[in-house]
């Protein structure tokens, strides 16, 4: 299709396929065998996963694209890479090859720890390679942006016309090192340098419904005009309670962007209280999980401008070339 949303935090996988989880994090494991639906392991598991991937944008009505995400290692204080994350990565190598072979649907986007040596000679590359924005874990890759040490990282940032996606709230999925360093006020510095930062999960704590946390989020959202929010995963029950403040704060709602967190799914069952029967009734039909997150928005009344990222990317340079 020609027009939908730009879908900016979907995950892919390493092409080798190898995903590793551990302790119950290795429940995880059938989530993306569900997602590729495929028991096979390794590259040919990979392969499936981006195939069924690439199928369910095609099909999409409302989503026409998406950025994939890189995953860089977790790094200590002195620039060097941990297994903190528990071997959980996908190098950008192997997303800019998924982008090359889908470019119709697959947009890059980089990783790179703000700790490491070459951190901002990898920038540079990633920015030259096509990347469409940054994204950062800090809880779990162990990064506290409000360091003074990552000026030089944020001002590159700026400089190159990166965006910022960087998780906020608290981290369940991987091994978190400091649940804090998802605190939306350490996103300060990265702001105030002038770097666009998208927050994930549109402000949310992690959990269902944090006041403290949105009533800054607002705070933020007012004084920064380069602080933007993406949907993913709010459709989860311990992230839901942010589209419930989303539908009370739809002024602000050009500062939101659409994300789905994909493989993660939207829960029907979850929104049926503040759903019509009928809207209930449709948001269950939805198969495809794009639509899914577009309709669930849709019925509660919450419209992210559909070009917003188009409009972003252009302001910074970052999408020379509309693709179709």
């Amino acid at each position: 299709m020609n027009g939908g949303y730009t879908a900016i935090h979907v995950h892919c996988i390493p092409r080798d396929g190898a995903v590793h989880f551990r302790g119950w994090r290795c429940l995880l494991a059938p989530v993306l065998a569900r997602s590729a639906e495929s028991r096979v392991r390794g590259p040919q598991a990979a392969r499936r996963y981006m195939d069924r991937l690439a199928d369910r944008l095609r099909s999409a009505r409302h989503v026409r694209r998406a950025v994939l995400l890189a995953l860089d290692h977790a790094h200590d204080a002195n620039g060097n890479p941990t297994d903190h994350m528990q071997g959980y990565t996908v190098p950008d190598a192997d997303v800019r090859a998924w982008c090359e072979g889908a470019p119709d649907l697959f947009l890059y986007g980089a990783s790179v720890h703000p700790h490491r040596p070459d951190a901002l000679d990898a920038l540079e590359r990633a920015a030259a390679q096509g990347a469409v924005l940054v994204k950062l874990i800090p809880n779990s890759q162990g990064i506290d942006l409000a360091e003074g040490r990552h000026q030089p990282y944020f001002h590159k940032l700026a400089e190159l016309g990166l965006p910022l996606l960087c998780h906020t709230g608290a981290e369940w999925v991987l091994p978190a090192q400091r649940q804090a360093w998802g605190d939306l006020a350490r996103l300060r510095p990265a702001l105030d340098a002038g770097v666009t930062v998208i927050a994930a999960h549109g402000g949310s704590s992690g959990w269902f419904y944090n006041q403290h946390t949105l009533r800054r989020y607002a705070d933020l959202l007012a004084s920064y005009p380069n602080l933007y929010g993406d949907t993913a995963a709010l459709g989860l029950i311990n992230r839901m309670g942010v589209l419930l403040w989303w539908r009370k704060h739809t002024e602000r709602v050009g500062q939101l962007l659409f994300g789905t967190d994909y493989p993660v799914p939207v829960l029907a069952a979850a929104w049926r209280p503040w759903l019509a029967k009928v809207d209930y009734r449709r948001l269950t039909r939805e198969t495809n999980p794009f639509d899914r997150m577009a309709l669930l928005l849709e019925v509660l009344g919450i419209h992210p401008p559909v070009q917003g990222f188009e409009l972003l990317s252009a302001a910074s340079g970052r999408l020379k070339e509309e693709r179709p």
